[in-house]
Parts: structure tokens; C-alpha cells; sequence
């Protein structure tokens, strides 16, 4: 079978005609349906059927597709085996978390740029499920992220055990958190309901049955030290987060747990994917990085 024509059939399905697809393969419409009509005569099926002005795909054609989006990948990771000692070039999809991005990966960053400067860099800030979940369909290449549930089609490179702080205003009267089945009149102030260290002060929250007056959901962990120092709650987060503030005085850490909480970091990508030049760089990067803390 020619692997052109699984290309061709790929690209009709993302672009939805056969006109658009032969502008994206660059060539003519006639190739493109030269191209189908062959593969669905070595396959012996129909792959398509045009309704209205679309052409969609047939139910033999939506069980075939999996398996040629399979193919692609193979042959990328093909073509990245033979490109390992080549300077690091192309595209690199990287998905982090916020707090990591904003105050462990601004060095990395810098390292990277140095060392590859032909690399485009594509990077996206995501919770870590949503992190968990690109890197199994492939839609970025590493995520650096904190560990959440099942890895195991992951390769993971260790970043250590991050511990947690409850952190306050410096005008918050002592509060004892440890205390079981108790009502505390103060606000929760955190991001996202998927965030790791959300959850994780919940759920001790619940097993002590200890609630609270509400919780203020916020996107940036900037905007929520703020408004813990400026006295509207509390929250719960990385202490290397607010290792500065702790320091300098303008928030105070509040007990929580006779041992520290961690959380654990690490930096992933699929277990099936060929390692890139580019990836090769930027795990190196993070690795020197972590061995300089």
C-alpha cells in the first residue's frame, strides 16, 4: 500500500473536501480523489459518502481512521530516529502547570532558547489533568506538570516532592486547622476546582470535617496571594510559591499537618513517542536546572 494515500485520506477528514485537502497536500483535486479511490479499492470498502456539499466518512471509513492516525505517528517517530544527532529544529509543544511555569520554569526557559534557538517553542498553560490528557492523545510533546492518577503509558523524569503551605494575612487571627468538626468563617481563595493542591486541601478538609465559609475561585496564583495578604482568606499552595512572601513577612504560614503535604513534579511525555532533538534539549535543561536547586 502507498502511504500517500493514507495521508490523502487523513487530510480529507481534517479538512472536510477533497478541494481543500488537495490545497493543503498542494496538488490537484484530481490526485486526491486518484488517491481515495485506490485505497478503497485495496481495502476493498467505501471510506466515503457525500452528503450535502461535506463529504464524511462512511462507518468503515470511522474504523479505519484510528488506525491511520496510528500510522502517522509511527512514521513521525520514523522520522525522528533518523534526525537524533540533528540540531534541534522544528516545533516544540511543552504543557505546564501555573505555578511551575511562573516560578520553576523561567530559567529552563532561558537555557533552552540558548541551546536551541531554531526550536519554535509552543507553550501552553493547563491544569494537570488537562496536561495528563494531551500528552496521551498526542497533542503536545512534554508536560511538566504534577503527578495526578494513572502514568503508566507515561516516561517520567522525577522532579522531586514539592511540599504545601496554608498561608495567611499577617492580620488573620490564629485559627487552629487542625482541629476536627469545627465551622471556620473564612474564605478559601484558590484556583480551579481540578487543582491538584485544591483537592488536596478539601479532601482534608472533609475527612475533618471542617468547613468553611466559601471559596474564591481565582485564575492567577498572583491575584490570589494578594488577596490573602490583603486579609480576604486563606489559601492552600506550593511553598515555593510563596517562599518570598513567607520570607519577607507579608503572609504567614498557619499549621496544617504534623508531617508536611507534598505534591509530586515531574516531566512527561508518551511512553510511545520517539524522543526529538528538541525534546532531547529541554529534558536536559530541566534536568541540570533541578540539580542546581
Amino acid at each position: 500500500m502507498d502511504l500517500r494515500r493514507f495521508i490523502t485520506f487523513k487530510t480529507v477528514v481534517e479538512e472536510g473536501s477533497f478541494l481543500r485537502a488537495a490545497q493543503k497536500l498542494c496538488c490537484t483535486q484530481s490526485t486526491v480523489t486518484f488517491h481515495i479511490q485506490q485505497l478503497e479499492q485495496e481495502l476493498a470498502i467505501p471510506l466515503f459518502e457525500k452528503i450535502g456539499r461535506r463529504m464524511c466518512l462512511t462507518a468503515a471509513g470511522k474504523k479505519v481512521l484510528p488506525h491511520v492516525y496510528d500510522l502517522t505517528k509511527v512514521m513521525a517517530s520514523i522520522r525522528q530516529a533518523a534526525r537524533q544527532d540533528d540540531e534541534p529544529g522544528g516545533e516544540l509543544r511543552v504543557a505546564t502547570g501555573e505555578t511551575l511555569l511562573a516560578y520553576k520554569m523561567p530559567r529552563v526557559l532561558q537555557r533552552f532558547k540558548q541551546r536551541a534557538p531554531k526550536v519554535r517553542l509552543s507553550l501552553q498553560s493547563l491544569n494537570c489533568y488537562s496536561i495528563r490528557d494531551a500528552l496521551l492523545a498526542d497533542e503536545v510533546d512534554l508536560g511538566v506538570f504534577y503527578r495526578v492518577g494513572n502514568d503508566d503509558a507515561l516516561t517520567i523524569m522525577e522532579l522531586g516532592q514539592q511540599s504545601l503551605a496554608l498561608v495567611a494575612s499577617v492580620e488573620q487571627a490564629p485559627v487552629d486547622f487542625m482541629r476536627p468538626r469545627q465551622h471556620i468563617p473564612l474564605s478559601f481563595i484558590i484556583n480551579e476546582p481540578q487543582c491538584v493542591f485544591r483537592q488536596i486541601f478539601e479532601s482534608t478538609l472533609r475527612q475533618r470535617e471542617i468547613t468553611l465559609e466559601n471559596t474564591i475561585e481565582l485564575w492567577s496564583i498572583e491575584s490570589i496571594k494578594q488577596c490573602v495578604a490583603g486579609n480576604l482568606g486563606v489559601s492552600f499552595l506550593p511553598r515555593f510559591a510563596v517562599e518570598d512572601e513567607l520570607k519577607r513577612g507579608t503572609l504567614v504560614e498557619l499549621p496544617f499537618s504534623e508531617t508536611p503535604l507534598t505534591i509530586h513534579a515531574l516531566c512527561a511525555h508518551h511512553a510511545g513517542k520517539a524522543i526529538s532533538p528538541a525534546m532531547r534539549v529541554f529534558m536536559q535543561c530541566m534536568q541540570e536546572e533541578q540539580e542546581a536547586r
